[in-house]
């Protein structure tokens, strides 16, 4: 699958671009299935690795995310996921072979906190290189009450860092201001989003009954180099996995 050259004006233009459809159902329903057993599985080291916070809404400590579920680990996840068509966007838009940087689900469940306003490179990711592109895959119905993604549709954002590492762009939850800049991303299962490493978005909290899972698969170039064993490894000491009863508080919270 090739993007045509209209999308991929808009990814120049706008920093991202939306594919209605990119997976299937039977796709989806795979995807949902591991996520909803991930959820349970208890942690082995090396493999995937958990974040739990307390929710600002309800006090309970809730799994926010887990990383690093693709490899050999999850071998037919993961093929799945890096299929032909999604290697073959990404090359398109790099330009160049793309290397798997970094994964993870967001388990925005029902109380989870916001994702302020930010952009993905203010994450300590200049440490490795200066540019990459996410896959944003679906998993669940994305609506406005569920915590749908706000990103910059103006384009006028800058190709570098607007702010220091590790701070939001604003404390605001949507919509963010001007209004006229930004676009509420409401999506279904199977909808691929792929968005460059400085497109300023965001979420409000999750204050409806409905999970909104999304996955997210960061990418950089081959010629830039395989970096992925050494940023888990500097995560892991950094911003290490905690377990439910460690809990981390708004305090700690990084972008």
């Amino acid at each position: 699958m090739l993007l045509t050259e209209e999308e991929m004006a808009d990814f120049k233009k706008r920093g991202y671009v939306v594919l209605k459809g990119f997976f299937d159902k039977t796709v989806m329903d795979s995807v949902s299935s591991f996520l909803d057993a991930l959820r349970e599985k208890s942690p082995n080291e090396n493999e995937e690795a958990k974040y739990y916070e307390k929710s600002p809404v309800t006090g309970q400590d809730i799994l926010v995310r887990v990383e690093n579920m693709l490899g050999d680990h999850n071998p037919a996840f993961t093929k799945l996921l890096l299929c032909p068509k999604a290697i073959d966007c990404l090359t398109q838009l790099f330009g160049d072979t793309p290397l798997l940087f970094k994964d993870k689900v967001n388990y925005k469940m029902p109380g989870c906190r916001p994702d302020k306003l930010h952009q993905d490179q203010a994450a300590g990711w200049n440490r490795y290189c200066d540019f990459f592109i996410t896959m944003l895959v679906v998993v669940d119905e994305n609506r406005k009450e569920n915590a749908a993604l706000s990103f910059m549709s103006s384009g006028n954002y800058e190709r570098n860092l607007m702010t220091e590492e590790w701070q939001p762009l604003t404390e605001d939850d949507p919509p963010y201001a001007p209004i006229s800049e930004y676009s509420l991303l409401e999506a279904d299962p199977g909808d691929v989003v792929f968005f460059d490493s400085y497109v300023p978005h965001g979420s409000p909290s999750n204050t409806s009954d409905r999970d909104r899972r999304n996955l997210f698969l960061t990418f950089n170039r081959q010629s830039d180099g395989d970096m992925r064993k050494q940023y888990y490894a500097d995560k892991w000491e950094n911003y290490a996995p905690n377990q439910d009863g460690d809990a981390r508080t708004k305090e700690t919270f990084r972008v």
